[in-house]
């Protein structure tokens, strides 16, 4: 046995102690001697001489004293925390209680959390670790930690708008395998356990608490929201599509959505069927919020709403050098999301040298040298190169161009590179103008000067969907785009594909326009069942109670043995 509150040297030297206060009080005893007083007036004198306590009496009673010396043990070994010993063989369990949007239904988040605060008292400390998982994984219980601590973890966590996080819990877990020992994970909620995915973790086995069986329910929610460019061609506009999903006897949504832009109610009268869902057409791309709410009751609430930001695309105010207009002024009328001006441009297009729009950001051609690479991002030192770089090649599209066409035209090494300048500019070789090159012709040379216009002047095409759960596209997103937490830090995905959490605003570094999440999972809303077959807690987790209440029923019978004992006349 382990003992969690004192070590195994305090818990001996305390029952030591025990002993020796106990057999100092045998040793006391109550002195019965009589004595003659001639008159009440030496009875303070005679009281005093004739102590009614002694040390000096002999040792009796020593099964009194052993009765009452193991009572006072027992109770002493129930406070030091026991714990059952276990070696490293066996089995290790690890619950999870789910805390996604679907166990919001009814009553049952508040069972599932009865039935693993039961199976965590019956499982020794050290074959037991507890998470929860809804907005990410979170640890309730580490192997070894005390069950009281599982309540104050619990606090107020309810069921999160958020999909199931199960699946990314167990690939974890079998990453982490303990040789030698069987990992038994217990899922306590409704959350799917894929068999494509439990087929790859041999070292696992899978169960789910047993749960009250969950009730059919009515419940309809929005399971899509995205956008894309308008479909009329207008620059400055997009087309969203929405798709609400549920059961059948629910209401037609088209009654039941409520849609606002900026706060400002959109008219249910603009959505159009289209597909499984709705479309609304031509709304702005100002970079407005666009909220979609699902009204009336049903089973689940944390579905019924969802919001996405819209994409920010004004038109680009471009100023056109003349000694480029016969080679691109065609190109940039044709283009919806160019504006050419002679007079308050934000972007300049010009040859190297010109001091056309001084000061502004600029697409400009340059004579090619074995100096000069092909390409070359531009921008202020306050920005990451790396990463400037890496978004200008995706949003220009320079991985797109016939880089081995145009080197053997050029007889030399097509390149790209980046560097800093007061101001953001992205050089070209001209001599890709002339028609030795052919690239002015061909199809990719209209797309090329319309996306470095684009990535120039900032528009920004946002991300087309943003569900909580699923990657953010990297494309859609800017260098400068930092995402923080709740508590003000910066979240550093490390390279790889940004995924949200949970249904929520997430902060942008620097405050600007934060990022709105909504749940969108049909697998939540249509209340999909798990593949693996639900089954009871496995019976391999150790003993049914805590050794501590063992040790207290045993002092408890104990006391009623030797109260029994005593008036009985038995023990004094």
């Amino acid at each position: 046995m382990n003992f969690t509150q004192l070590s195994l040297p305090g818990v001996l030297a305390g029952i030591a102690v025990l002993a020796g206060v106990l057999y100092a009080l045998q040793r006391l005893r109550v002195r019965h001697r009589p004595v003659t007083v001639v008159t009440t007036l030496f009875w303070r004198v005679a009281a005093e001489e004739a102590p009614a306590r002694t040390l000096r009496e002999r040792f009796r009673h020593p099964w009194a004293y052993l009765l009452i010396l193991v009572i006072l043990c027992l109770l002493w070994l129930a406070g030091a925390g026991p714990e059952w010993k276990q070696g490293d063989s066996g089995s290790f369990q690890v619950l999870v209680l789910d805390g996604s949007a679907g166990m919001a239904v009814g009553g049952r988040y508040a069972e599932a959390v009865a039935a693993l605060k039961k199976q965590v008292g019956r499982l020794p400390a050290g074959q037991r670790q507890v998470f929860w998982t809804g907005g990410g994984v979170r640890t309730l219980l580490n192997p070894g930690e005390h069950a009281l601590l599982l309540d104050r973890r619990l606090g107020t966590l309810l069921p999160v708008a958020a999909p199931d996080g199960l699946p990314a819990l167990l690939r974890s877990l079998s990453a982490a395998a303990r040789p030698g020992r069987t990992t038994e994970v217990v899922v306590f909620g409704d959350a799917a356990l894929p068999a494509d995915l439990v087929n790859l973790l041999p070292g696992i086995r899978i169960s789910r608490a047993s749960l009250s069986k969950r009730p059919p329910a009515a419940n309809s929610g929005i399971t899509a929201l995205g956008l894309t460019d308008a479909l009329s061609g207008a620059w400055d506009r997009v087309d969203v599509f929405l798709e609400v999903q549920g059961s059948p006897t629910q209401p037609d949504p088209r009654e039941r959505l409520r849609l606002e832009l900026d706060g400002r109610t959109v008219p249910s009268t603009e959505l159009r069927a289209f597909g499984s869902g709705f479309l609304l057409s031509d709304l702005p791309a100002a970079g407005g919020l666009l909220s979609v709410r699902l009204e009336g009751d049903d089973a689940l609430g944390l579905d019924n709403s969802a919001r996405l930001r819209l994409p920010d695309k004004p038109r680009l105010r471009v100023l056109l050098s003349p000694t480029l207009a016969s080679e691109l002024s065609g190109v940039l009328s044709a283009d919806p999301a160019v504006e050419l001006v002679t007079a308050d441009a934000a972007l300049v297009v010009r040859r190297q040298g010109e001091s056309l729009g001084a000061g502004l950001p600029s697409l400009e051609f340059v004579p090619a040298s074995d100096s000069q690479p092909a390409f070359r991002v531009l921008h202020p030192d306050s920005f990451d190169s790396a990463a400037v770089f890496h978004h200008a090649v995706t949003a220009i599209g320079l991985r797109e161009i016939d880089s081995m066409a145009i080197a053997q035209a050029a007889g030399r090494a097509v390149t790209a590179e980046v560097a800093t300048a007061p101001q953001w500019r992205f050089e070209v070789w001209q001599d890709l103008l002339s028609e030795e090159f052919n690239f002015t012709q061909s199809r990719a040379f209209p797309l090329f000067i319309a996306h470095a216009l684009r990535w120039l002047g900032g528009a920004r095409r946002g991300p087309a969907y943003v569900a909580a759960g699923q990657p953010l596209e990297r494309d859609a997103l800017e260098p400068e785009d930092r995402f923080m937490d709740t508590g003000g830090r910066v979240l550093d995905p490390l390279g790889a594909a940004f995924v949200p959490e949970q249904a929520g605003d997430l902060p942008r570094a620097g405050g600007d326009r934060p990022l709105a999440i909504s749940l969108l999972d049909a697998a939540t809303t249509l209340g999909s069942p798990g593949d693996v077959p639900v089954s009871t807690l496995p019976a391999s987790g150790g003993p049914t109670a805590h050794p501590a209440t063992w040790l207290l029923l045993g002092a408890l019978v104990l006391l009623l043995v030797e109260w029994y004992l005593n008036q009985t006349g038995r023990v004094p």
